[in-house]
């Protein structure tokens, strides 16, 4: 109810740099597969040719793309986001109810708390759609405490959500899996129950945790048709080793953190303040109440509430935590921590109040649980429903108007001159729109940039209007004046020239120079970043330059090296067969079983 005015809002657009980056991102990949029909292993859309395979921020290979492919990647970012959300709201109620052993109240109010939170809303209309990945989190709980009391088929679905989350969800999927390692660790404790009842010989109960890593390790092995592309494209850009953000230049206390004023205030919703940590306050009293009366099955949950708080604070606490784990792998990238680590707060708070809410039933009577649960439910809800409602209304509310596409075949770049990366109006310099024309854009929006070698036709300025680029020459040129190309045509992964050749000379194509382009004839070389070929045959024919990178080759072979492990593995579980052959002779397939089952 609360997402219809996102779900009515048609083919309105969020006007927003990030939103817009992520839709020129999907429409990109649902061109390519319907326009060139090709799996976009690059675009020529952004950066005058860029391996957006490798971008961190690439949807790809993502599952969820399929929903842009056949509604527009609008529609289908709006989909998206709606699924996180109900996602988010029936895994915490399902893990509340079987995992965590609420109530049915008790577990309705973790479902309606977490799923109306205000994280995921606040996170779509920054146009951050990328980053709903948080309302999984509950769903990634669930399935563990389901694979670590035995449900074998719940280790597969993790495994594959974990794959899904880490596609394209950066920093918010992997801060999730660091939450998941937080509970998973705590909860290991003796005597502390978070995964079932506490146990009685006080040993540590470390499955679930070893249920996350093999299901992180799985995710990973899937993956590495995704992954191993982003390495290759992050160590090109230098990002492996640096990572420089204008936060950090600008001073490191000026980084978006919270103090600890601000994130109580903002967690309460106190004097109608709202933002990402925003539970209200009954939730947040409700869950101290659970810390002191509970503290055991407590535990997992407040120290959740205070690492992430502690984190979300940086130089506002007293020992500036965030400050001495900054330098490491990926908190290095980490510039706003109010953002990446307040999530994980509100999970746990959602799910800590649900065990107050719970203690409802053992009131007197048969009729005042119910009421008691209901009302404290109402009360909730009314201060997050209708600030998610209101968040939803405002994020999809902007008309755009569309030029028609160039006709088939054709295909040239643009820069947006002086305009800023994000940008959000000029509409013939914004990526999104030029993608729905068969444009390209130079100065594209990305958080890992490579160098720009393409000419643009056009240079757009400040009123939208083309002006011609006296450098451009076309989209494929010869050095020399005697020979001339007929036609080009300039897809995700394919180039095609029709030249005539009247003495050997340089063929010259507009697109940026990349190892992993392969020619059907000429010699192929790198002449001032831009592709080149040095063609001698004389007369009329068609040159056809393809690109596969290598990196997608090996990482598409491991993936389903992997895929088809994993499928022998489930075969020779359910047919019994893994533990004959973990009993039998000494030997590799002994060893292999017993390594399958100790992952299980």
């Amino acid at each position: 109810m609360a997402s219809l005015p996102i779900l009515t809002s048609g083919g309105r657009l969020n006007l927003n740099a990030d939103f817009l980056q992520y839709a020129s991102r999907h429409e990109a990949v649902r061109k390519s597969l319907v326009d060139d029909h090709a799996l976009p292993l690059r675009s020529a859309r952004f950066g005058g040719g860029f391996p957006t395979l490798g971008d961190p921020e690439d949807p790809t290979l993502n599952p969820l793309v399929v929903l842009s492919v056949p509604f527009g990647a609008v529609a289908g970012l709006k989909m998206i986001g709606f699924l996180a959300l109900l996602v988010g709201a029936l895994s915490a109620y399902a893990l509340a109810r079987s995992v965590l052993e609420y109530s049915w109240f008790g577990s309705l109010w973790s479902g309606l708390v977490f799923g109306t939170s205000l994280f995921v809303p606040l996170r779509i209309r920054g146009g951050n759609t990328n980053e709903v990945y948080a309302a999984f989190l509950p769903l990634c709980l669930l399935l563990i405490g389901l694979a670590a009391r035995g449900r074998k088929i719940a280790l597969l679905g993790l495994s594959l959500l974990i794959y899904v989350m880490l596609s394209d969800g950066k920093l918010t999927a992997l801060m999730a899996l660091f939450c998941l390692a937080v509970l998973c660790l705590v909860g290991a404790l003796p005597g502390i129950r978070l995964f079932g009842p506490p146990d009685e010989r006080r040993r540590f109960n470390l499955r679930p945790f070893k249920m996350l890593v093999v299901g992180t390790v799985a995710a990973c092995a899937i993956g590495m048709a995704r992954i191993l592309p982003a390495v290759e494209l992050l160590r090109v850009s230098g990002r492996l080793t640096h990572r420089s953000y204008l936060a950090y230049s600008k001073g490191y206390g000026l980084l978006a953190s919270y103090s600890a004023g601000d994130l109580v205030a903002e967690a309460t919703g106190w004097h109608g303040e709202i933002g990402l940590t925003t539970v209200g306050a009954l939730p947040v009293i409700l869950a101290g109440m659970v810390a002191v009366v509970s503290w055991r099955k407590a535990l997992p949950w407040v120290v959740t509430i205070g690492l992430f708080a502690w984190l979300a604070l940086a130089a506002h606490a007293p020992v500036d935590l965030f400050g001495l784990v900054r330098s490491l792998p990926i908190f290095s990238a980490i510039w706003n921590p109010a953002k990446y680590f307040s999530f994980p707060i509100v999970f746990a708070l959602a799910m800590l109040s649900g065990e107050a809410v719970s203690w409802l039933r053992k009131l007197p009577g048969r009729w005042l649980p119910i009421a008691s649960a209901i009302a404290v439910l109402i009360a909730a809800e009314s201060v997050l429903y209708p600030r998610m409602t209101a968040i939803q209304s405002d994020t999809y509310t902007f008309e755009a108007s569309y030029e028609e596409p160039l006709p088939p075949g054709e295909f040239f770049n643009v820069r947006g001159s002086p305009l800023p990366l994000t940008r959000m109006h000029q509409s013939r310099a914004v990526g999104y729109f030029n993608v729905l024309r068969n444009i390209g854009t130079l100065d594209w929006y990305t958080g890992v940039p490579l160098r720009t070698n393409a000419i643009p036709k056009y240079l757009v300025d400040t009123e939208n209007t083309y002006l011609p680029n006296p450098e451009y020459r076309g989209e494929a040129f010869f050095l020399d004046s005697h020979s001339h190309v007929k036609a080009v045509t300039i897809k995700a992964n394919e180039i095609t020239a029709l030249v005539d050749v009247a003495a050997p000379g340089t063929l010259v194509i507009n697109q940026n120079h990349h190892p992993d382009w392969h020619a059907g004839r000429g010699g192929l070389f790198n002449r001032n970043g831009l592709l080149a070929l040095r063609l001698t045959q004389i007369g009329s024919y068609a040159v056809h330059l393809q690109y596969l990178p290598w990196s997608f080759l090996v990482g598409l072979t491991l993936s389903c090296l992997s895929l088809a492990a994993g499928a022998a593995i489930c075969w020779a579980q359910m047919s019994g067969r893994l533990v004959r052959w973990s009993a039998g002779e000494p030997g590799v397939l002994r060893s292999a079983s017993r390594l399958a089952l100790a992952c299980m």
